[in-house]
């Protein structure tokens, strides 16, 4: 079509299962194309992020490292001049978010972070529901999950609130801006934990958050959340297959047309926020 614009050249950098998503979503989507892979395996497009880095035809690089090297990843993406789309967490913490996003706005670069939980069928029924149901009273979400590779290494993971971050945002996402109240995590063999945290909304209502990730542990989300007109129970079954596309679909117009994100950065560095003060009391109830 005469006139269109350029295909954006993207490159991924961490072959994973969110790489491997990132790298179909790439494949799939028109106006884009794949700029080549950074990964220590082989792959036939495989590149050095040194060479990705220094490319002027690449345009933006999707950060799909583990949670730890998010954010020096991200800061390398930025000072070449590219745009950034990074899996959450962004960074571990609010401070160093903020200096990302601020870097971003100097270098004129669109800085994108992923929160595909939000996109789900599940949570935009949850959404539907919480508009019948009104204010939040009180109750609990519990997520526990088996956990495997990387994720119950903290050293490349980091804290378990830190890895709570899918759920912190659904909540705040359906009651609003929260504060931590209390949190106690007990330590599992392996790597696995039991974290609680009760929670607060600023605009009225409490709810617990309950994770645990161990060996052997089978997969389980129970939503059982009492508001002032019923309960919020778990959503119906089912998922999208397409919701890395989604995500990726937004940032192309975020780059283009320079629409906002579906999460903004206030919500970022808020529930950044709250991880921190998790971290804070745990750190304070196991010393």
């Amino acid at each position: 079509m005469p006139g269109a614009a350029a295909p954006l050249r993207i490159a991924v950098v961490g072959l994973g299962r969110a790489g491997r998503a990132r790298v179909r979503a790439v494949e799939t989507l028109d106006g884009v194309s794949l700029a080549g892979v950074v990964t220590r395996g082989n792959a036939p497009e495989a590149r050095p992020l040194e060479d990705v880095l220094a490319d002027p035809s690449v345009d933006a690089v999707c950060v799909c490292t583990p949670n730890l090297l998010h954010a020096e990843a991200v800061h390398r993406v930025l000072e070449a001049g590219k745009h950034a789309v990074v899996e959450y967490p962004l960074a571990t913490t609010p401070a160093k978010a903020r200096e990302l996003f601020e870097r971003a706005r100097e270098r004129d670069r669109v800085l994108h972070v992923e929160h595909i939980e939000l996109l789900a069928p599940s949570q935009e029924a949850q959404r539907r529901r919480v508009e019948r149901l009104g204010r939040l009273l009180g109750g609990s979400l519990r997520f526990r999950v088996a956990g495997e590779g990387w994720i119950l290494d903290a050293s490349l993971a980091g804290s378990p609130a830190l890895r709570a971050l899918a759920r912190l945002h659904r909540l705040v996402d359906l009651f609003g801006e929260a504060r931590v109240e209390g949190a106690d995590l007990a330590e599992r063999a392996a790597g696995g934990y039991h974290l609680e945290v009760d929670l607060s909304f600023h605009d009225g209502g409490r709810a617990r958050l309950v994770e645990e990730r161990g060996a052997g542990v089978a997969r389980q989300v129970e939503w059982d959340l009492v508001c002032e007109n019923g309960r919020l129970e778990n959503p119906p079954a089912g998922t999208r297959s397409d919701l890395f596309e989604r995500d990726l679909e937004h940032f192309v117009r975020r780059v283009r047309e320079g629409v906002a994100s579906y999460v903004t950065e206030e919500r970022v560095l808020h529930v950044l926020e709250l991880v921190r003060q998790i971290d804070e009391r745990c750190a304070r109830a196991g010393g």
